[in-house]
């Protein structure tokens, strides 16, 4: 018990010092690869659904795509005895305009669904129904999230990293099928492979 508590505050002392989105980025890369216990918004380890997509979302963030929410696909029971019905989906920020306009040019041509928001851009995103839960909406992905919330999201990281935080771009792509599906983590590894790597 003590020693996760000292894994965890070492973690969080990585997440503070970190200055820009590209560091922060570099740090979820490691937590989704299990290195680190945390990240702000997250006190935990990453789901086990993650599993699966865990070598895309490790590849983003490499990349500069700063995820913080995600899932795969799937339709079936769920743990409270009902049908989830889930649309593979990720979040997150982008302060690289190329990257932000890669990721928006690969899911295109893929077919999916790419909402991008930023605090000068009008109208904000609404956001998109991710999962179904017993037939009833239950999660959406891609509103986007105002100053206040990001530093609910994000608190304890450092000054400068908040303000690149703030002045993102707000990312989502979503598979417009419901269920299993590689549309979405095939258009974001398309998306930052970089030229050195065709």
């Amino acid at each position: 018990m003590l020693s996760n508590w000292r894994k965890r505050r070492a973690d969080m002392r990585l997440w503070r010092q970190a200055r820009t989105l590209e560091q922060l980025a570099g740090l979820m890369a490691r937590w989704v690869d299990g290195e680190l216990s945390m990240w702000p918004g997250y006190r935990d380890g990453a789901a086990e659904e993650t599993v699966e997509i865990a070598p895309t979302l490790a590849r983003l963030n490499r990349a500069g795509f700063l995820t913080d929410q995600s899932q795969p696909g799937y339709d079936g029971p769920g743990f409270d005895g009902l049908r989830w019905q889930q649309r593979a989906a990720v979040s997150g920020l982008v302060a690289d305009e190329l990257l932000m306009s890669r990721i928006r040019k690969a899911g295109e041509a893929a077919g999916v669904i790419v909402l991008i928001a930023h605090p000068w851009l009008l109208p904000q995103g609404q956001g998109y129904t991710a999962t179904i839960r017993g037939g009833e909406p239950c999660t959406e992905f891609g509103a986007y999230l105002p100053p206040r919330i990001l530093r609910q999201i994000w608190s304890g990281v450092s000054r400068d990293a908040m303000k690149e935080i703030a002045d993102s771009w707000q990312v989502t792509v979503i598979d417009p099928d419901l269920g299993p599906g590689t549309r979405v983590w095939a258009a974001l590894d398309e998306a930052v492979r970089t030229p050195a790597n065709r």
